[in-house]
């Protein structure tokens, strides 16, 4: 350039060099200089463009873009990249007829797979999956070993639900590029989503050895730490997760997972500990709150403080604008309604033995009945609730306000979370408020704290009137027979005599989640087997597959002077059959507090096993009452530790009257109203015409 300054090219060439150094300034200079030579030099407008849209500034780099193809219209390449730029500015209209030119132009067959791949890119992010599949496999075509074609293409088969191509293409992506940690990852997340735990394993251990960007390295490990936790690995994720964490501190994401498994090891309160530490440095990450919000019913805490702490939630999550003009709709008070359920839960899970009864049973005549499913991994179950509804509405591909907008255009009257603050619930689509009356039920043991949601169904006993209503922001409305009905395992074991008349000794046991035997359960369960000499206690649950969490339950009952040979710790039992079956060895089931069983509970009765607990402060401490006081075992309901250790001693010394209610539990639980379908469907459709009638007033 010294020797003649009016190179375009030795301008463009510089800029290129100064591009790659981050010389932001002097680059856009140099590239402005090659430009003002010659207007239509293509890696001068794209150095330029990339350049800008780099820095924030994409109306500038579209105009670039547009000046060079007025100058050469025929560019494939120019019309691709302003297609992908309008497209992030947001006018689509005008993008995808570029990405269309592009398409058209392009001679060479890499030039062609690019414009395709970009085209598909744009289709697929406005949801137009068939359109951007189509373009990704033409583009996989035309270029077969370029693996990102493959990878979009994988994405794309998988958001469609055809997860066998998208294992095909995510695999292509690999053998073109065997060290693409980004494709080893993503089929490592499609694996684990089929619950093919230990591949995905591999696959994410090998893709954090490839990666070597901290962004990349973060989301793997927290990818690896979470399919570890889903075996019962839970030292080994939380060592992934330490390690990632001394990479990247207060990450919030690591944190995150740190306190689940924490929490499912045991250590509530340092899982908790976590939670706060990610909401310190994210307070709008409402997957961390829920997360807090769920680990604070383990803990036998103010319920008032654990309430405020739920109120939280809808001040950072719930102000958001209503995804529907309510004042539009119809409001007769006796029309027929039309009933959304929504929830992650519609598949082999607890929540599915209580709410099939009542999607079955709905009166067709007076409810219609839809189920807004956030159910990645359907199952044999999801088959069976999917029959059992009028419309079934996939919604986990779907963002918050995208699901809030379609159950708006739907035009659902009574709209019913069952998720509240667990697992993959789908809350915030409440917080938009698409439909003018919202419930909370059965899913989560507590106040969503979320305004937009006006009723929540209970009882009397689970909350008592006068006790519980200051805890909660949603109006509770008591249904008389419980707010339960159990829907049965169709293939349970038959029931078998106590355990005890045969071994000479009392087993107790207890299937809960483990995150529920806190150390004060520990230290009533220890007082239990002290009092009744020679017993035994049988725990169960998955997590008791990793041995630090064995050896730290062993050294808790230690504490108490329970030794190792009086304990049996089993880990998880995949048949359902078989893990029924494992209740013959029981003789008294004992329910942990403050956070009471409920599937396990009603699994223990079914089995003919008499479960003992302990009413405590909220709903949560309550459920046991509850469904005992459904089938008439109100003498098992303890006020207080001390009764509760009498009560279970005083029924382990007791085999007459052992084996008389495991003979009679499974018939008395049949005709009691905890198994009784039409009376719970009879009380929950009133409740729902009640608050209907009250929206049409103008009231809730």
């Amino acid at each position: 350039l010294e020797l003649d300054p009016e190179r375009a090219g030795a301008w463009r060439d510089l800029g290129l060099s100064l591009l790659a150094l981050e010389r932001w300034e002097e680059a856009e200079e140099a590239f402005r200089r090659a430009l003002a030579l010659r207007p239509d030099l293509a890696e001068a407008a794209f150095g330029l463009g990339d350049l800008l849209a780099r820095r924030c500034r994409l109306e500038e780099a579209a105009a670039v873009l547009a000046d060079f193809l007025a100058r050469r219209p025929a560019s494939s390449a120019g019309h691709r990249r302003l297609g992908e730029w309008l497209a992030t500015l947001g006018r689509h209209g005008e993008a995808e007829a570029h990405l269309r030119q592009a398409v058209g132009l392009a001679r060479r067959p890499r030039e062609l797979a690019q414009a395709l791949a970009a085209l598909g890119a744009f289709l697929a992010a406005r949801g137009r999956l068939p359109g951007a599949r189509e373009a990704l496999r033409r583009a996989a075509a035309w270029e077969p070993g370029h693996p990102r074609h493959w990878l979009a293409l994988g994405r794309v088969e998988r958001d469609a639900g055809h997860l066998e191509q998208a294992e095909g293409a995510f695999r292509r992506a690999l053998a073109a590029d065997p060290h693409f940690a980004l494709a080893a990852n993503e089929l490592g997340n499609l694996l684990w989503s089929q619950g093919r735990f230990q591949e995905a394993e591999a696959l994410f251990r090998r893709a954090l050895e490839l990666e070597r960007q901290p962004a990349g390295r973060r989301a793997i490990a927290n990818n690896l730490a979470s399919v570890l936790y889903r075996q019962g690995r839970l030292r080994e994720a939380r060592e992934v997760l330490e390690r990632a964490l001394a990479e990247h501190p207060g990450d919030v994401r690591l944190l995150d997972v740190l306190g689940s498994v924490l929490k499912a090891q045991g250590r509530v309160e340092e899982g908790i500990a976590c939670f706060r530490e990610a909401l310190a440095r994210d307070p709008g990450d409402h997957r961390v709150r829920s997360n807090l919000l769920l680990a604070l019913n383990y803990l036998d805490l103010d319920p008032a403080q654990v309430a405020a702490e739920h109120r939280l939630w809808d001040r950072h999550h719930g102000r958001v604008p209503p995804a529907a003009d309510l004042a539009a709709r119809d409001r007769n008070p006796e029309r027929r309604l039309r009933v959304g359920y929504v929830s992650a839960d519609l598949r082999s899970h607890s929540v599915a033995h209580f709410i099939a009864p009542l999607l079955k049973g709905h009166r067709r005549e007076a409810f219609e009945v839809v189920a807004y499913a956030h159910v990645p991994r359907p199952d044999a179950v999801t088959e069976r609730l999917q029959a059992a509804v009028d419309r079934w509405v996939p919604i986990h591909g779907l963002s918050d306000e995208e699901a809030a907008r379609r159950i708006a255009a739907d035009e659902v009257d009574v709209l019913v979370d069952l998720g509240g603050h667990t697992g993959e619930s789908r809350l915030r689509v409440f917080a938009f408020r698409p439909a003018p009356v919202q419930v909370s039920y059965l899913g989560y043991p507590n106040t969503t704290g979320l305004a937009a949601v006006g009723w929540r169904l209970t009882d009397a006993t689970a909350d008592p009137p006068g006790q519980t209503e200051a805890f909660h922001v949603e109006e509770l409305v008591r249904l008389e027979g419980g707010f339960l009905c159990y829907e049965p395992q169709h293939r349970a074991p038959e029931v078998t005599p106590p355990p005890c008349l045969e071994r000479g000794h009392v087993t107790f046991g207890s299937f809960n989640n483990l995150p529920k035997v806190t150390p004060a359960v520990v230290a009533a369960w220890a007082a239990v087997l002290r009092a009744v000499p020679g017993s035994r206690l049988l725990l169960k649950h998955l997590f008791l597959a990793d041995p630090e969490t064995r050896e730290r339950y062993l050294a808790l009952f230690r504490e108490h002077g329970v030794e190792r040979e009086r304990l049996e710790l089993l880990a998880w039992v995949e048949d359902p059959s078989g893990h029924l079956g494992l209740y013959g060895r029981v003789d008294v089931a004992l329910d942990p507090f403050p956070y009471n069983g409920t599937t396990t509970t009603c699994e223990a009765l079914w089995m003919g096993v008499p479960v003992v607990t302990l009413a405590g402060r909220v709903h949560a401490a309550r459920v046991g009452a509850s469904l005992l006081g459904a089938v008439g075992l109100e003498e098992l309901v303890a006020q207080d530790v001390e009764g509760y250790v009498a009560r279970a001693a005083a029924l382990a010394q007791d085999p007459g009257r052992l084996a008389a209610l495991r003979e009679g539990l499974r018939e008395r639980m049949r005709a009691s109203p905890l198994c009784d379908r039409a009376r719970l469907v009879r009380e929950v459709e009133a409740a729902y015409r009640r608050m209907w009638r009250r929206w049409c007033a103008g009231g809730r």
